[in-house]
């Protein structure tokens, strides 16, 4: 018989799987029901989606809603307002840059660096373009003072939903998934 003669890779490879660390990062790129801070793929984009379309609203003020009682409006909006901000730190939390950045690894930090990045840019172009456009159109449309406070209220809540919804859409879109085994 010959006897098996085992390479130092082979040796340190099975001092790597002593550790534990292999199963335990396996844990926390799967779909484990027991991780806390796992992706959220579809959460965030309602907030997101609520935003944009009290945007769209406001940019397009219906004449039936010039007719309207004022309270019938603020009412529900203020409602639909504070519900979508009390989404937003529960949506960061249990996303996956919920945990404190200090027991991020190489893997999480890159993550959440790219994630902000990614964010801020974006916040740059829309803003960028965004606000110069808003600014023409109220001067050409001749807005009254009502309209241009709807559209700059409703620009700063996409921006603060944005802010608060858009790095956890991403980082848990770019999250690895392993499957469980």
């Amino acid at each position: 018989m010959k006897s098996r003669r085992r390479g130092i890779l082979s040796m340190l490879d099975d001092t790597v799987r002593w550790t534990g660390m292999p199963a335990r990062v396996a844990a926390q790129m799967s779909n484990d029901p027991d991780r806390k801070h796992g992706p959220l793929r579809w959460l965030p984009m309602g907030p997101i989606a609520f935003s944009i379309g009290l945007l769209m609203l406001s940019l397009a003020w219906p004449s039936p809603l010039d007719r309207v009682d004022l309270g019938g409006i603020v009412g529900p909006l203020v409602g639909f307002v504070g519900a979508a901000f009390a989404m937003m730190p529960a949506i960061y939390m249990y996303g996956p840059l919920g945990k404190p950045s200090l027991e991020d690894d190489e893997r999480e930090a890159a993550l959440r660096k790219d994630s902000f990045l990614f964010c801020l840019g974006l916040l740059a172009v829309l803003n960028g373009l965004g606000q110069p456009l808003l600014m023409s159109l109220s001067h050409w449309q001749d807005w009254k003072i009502a309209k241009t406070a709807s559209v700059v209220a409703t620009g700063f809540m996409l921006n603060a939903t944005l802010w608060g919804c858009l790095p956890t859409l991403y980082a848990s879109w770019k999250w690895p998934q392993l499957p469980k085994d």
